[in-house]
């Protein structure tokens, strides 16, 4: 992964990490249910995007680079392995 993407994760995780704290202090805190929820939900809108952009990196540099080895059958296939594992 390239420097500027590992940063960028990094600290979308980091962020992640600070909101899933205010969420475990809501409910420590007995908030409302649906409040919890939509905290709940933001972060994994979050976690979605750090896929996104992890994956977009993925396909930039690991797999260009696999492909230029002649390595595409198994890049594919490990390509196909996520997507099949992400619908479950």
């Amino acid at each position: 992964m390239r420097d500027a993407a590992r940063n960028d994760v990094i600290a979308r995780l980091r962020s992640i990490a600070g909101h899933l704290k205010a969420v475990e202090r809501m409910i420590e805190e007995d908030k409302y249910c649906v409040d919890v929820m939509k905290q709940t939900m933001a972060v994994e809108k979050a976690l979605e995007r750090i896929d996104v952009l992890i994956l977009e990196e993925h396909l930039a540099t690991c797999v260009a680079d696999s492909f230029r080895q002649g390595k595409s059958a198994q890049t594919v296939k490990e390509l196909a392995e996520i997507f099949s594992t992400a619908r479950k």
